[in-house]
């Protein structure tokens, strides 16, 4: 969007202060199902949130569509706006950060690729875990790459601009076996597509369900349980909230009132790493513009700060963290950048030698019914395997997980070497002392 123009449009009708946010993104997305072309698309977005203060309300407009010869009606949309607006919520236009730090400079082969070659790499993906395993019975897979590039100013002096390149790989695999049928879904970002883990693909989208027919529930009890990594990324993920300081003001927060003060064991320190190498998450900035930095939230289990907008740090009389996004409304909430869990020097082999009898979980399921935010509840069904003498022993399904996330993280025993990120969160292994599971 043409600032200056749009400026010009807005002094015009008396409107000085006012911000453009804009992001555009360009990209494909290929799939094939069972050999054969799924999907075979290419696509533009292009989203604009402009927001105005107009006689003391501050209003907002999305479009979809930049058109100078719109720029006289956008306006006059938001004065509309503003005359049935009464709030008295405080607003803010930031001036920009005096610094803003540099993201390692990484490259992507994916303009090597045609939508060609990308759906033969699905082809590929297939036609692999087909070949090495006569119990598929079906496949799937898929690969979507995308370019966005985000750009935010306004009337206090902000203008940053970023441009962000991802890939995603997909792979489905159902396999049959003794009367049972079970999937395996692998899900990764890539930073090159030459680079893609065909044995992890296996492992996890063949090799995993495969050792998952056969699985019952276990008997009802308390077990020691180890989480892996990519399960226990998905729980924490849900408890975001507890160091959001939108929740704190929303007096919503499950951690409010606890900073400074000792919430979590010891060995437990999270860290919100906005320049995570190998997250498409990572970032510069946030949504309003303000530099992002790396910081502990808790440290030896005690909580050092809660994570702000510029809106939630003005109302706590905090400094803001870089940490206010978008959601898909619009609207600016605080979240972590890449919520990394500190890993322990134990590998995964070694945790599961600590334990006589438990329960190791590699998938949960009903992570929005079964999560209370405020108290810390969580009832998930689960699967996994049980641990039997150090080793991973019969496959476990139609179980249920239950605890409470601040005790969970006051009982955590170790934390294995496996880091790896899962979405928004990156952590290793995890073994909490005890948890109650429901089972027969």
């Amino acid at each position: 969007m043409d600032f200056k123009k749009f400026e010009k449009v807005c002094n015009a009708h008396g409107i000085k202060e006012f911000d453009v946010y804009h992001v555009s993104t360009n990209g494909s997305a290929v799939s094939t199902f069972c050999g054969q072309t799924d999907k075979n698309v290419t696509y533009e977005t292009n989203e604009i949130y402009i927001r105005a203060v107009v006689n003391g309300q501050v209003a907002n407009i999305y479009v979809e569509k930049d058109d100078e010869s719109e720029y006289e009606n956008i306006v006059k949309h938001l004065i509309a706006s503003a005359k049935v607006l009464e709030s008295e919520e405080p607003y803010f236009f930031f001036e920009g950060s005096k610094k803003y730090p540099e993201l390692k400079k990484v490259s992507h082969d994916y303009a090597e690729y045609s939508q060609g070659d990308r759906l033969d790499l699905c082809k590929k993906m297939e036609a692999y875990v087909r070949e090495k395993c006569p119990y598929v019975a079906l496949t799937q897979a898929q690969v979507d790459v995308a370019t966005t590039r985000l750009s935010i100013e306004n009337t206090s002096g902000l203008h940053v601009e970023k441009e962000n390149n991802e890939a995603a790989v997909v792979c489905v695999a159902v396999v049959q076996k003794d009367g049972d049928t079970r999937q395996g879904f692998y899900f990764d970002f890539v930073e090159n597509l030459k680079d893609i883990d065909y044995d992890k693909l296996y492992r996890v989208a063949v090799e995993r369900p495969l050792s998952m027919i056969g699985a019952k529930a276990c008997e009802s009890k308390q077990y020691p349980v180890v989480f892996e990594n990519q399960a226990f990324a998905s729980l924490l993920g849900c408890f975001g909230d507890m160091f959001s300081g939108e929740a704190v003001v929303k007096k919503l927060c499950l951690l409010d009132g606890k900073l400074g003060h000792k919430v979590f064991g010891d060995n437990v320190t999270l860290t919100d790493d906005p320049f995570l190498e190998k997250s498409p998450f990572s970032t510069t900035f946030d949504d309003e513009g303000v530099a992002t930095s790396k910081k502990n939230i808790v440290e030896n289990g005690v909580l050092k700060t809660y994570l702000h907008s510029l809106k939630t740090a003005a109302m706590l009389g905090a400094e803001p963290t870089g940490n206010g996004f978008k959601g898909q409304s619009g609207a600016i909430s605080t979240r972590a950048t890449n919520l990394c869990l500190k890993s322990g020097e134990k590998n995964l082999d070694e945790i599961l030698a600590m334990i006589d009898d438990g329960i190791f979980i590699t998938g949960m399921m009903g992570q929005h019914a079964g999560v209370n935010e405020e108290s810390g509840a969580f009832n998930l069904q689960s699967s996994g395997y049980r641990i039997r003498n150090g080793k991973l022993a019969e496959p476990v399904t139609l179980i249920v997980v239950s605890g409470n996330i601040v005790d969970l993280l006051n009982n955590v025993v170790e934390i294995g070497n496996d880091f790896e990120i899962s979405r928004l969160v990156a952590c290793g292994s995890v073994y909490v002392k005890s948890l109650a599971v429901s089972g027969n």
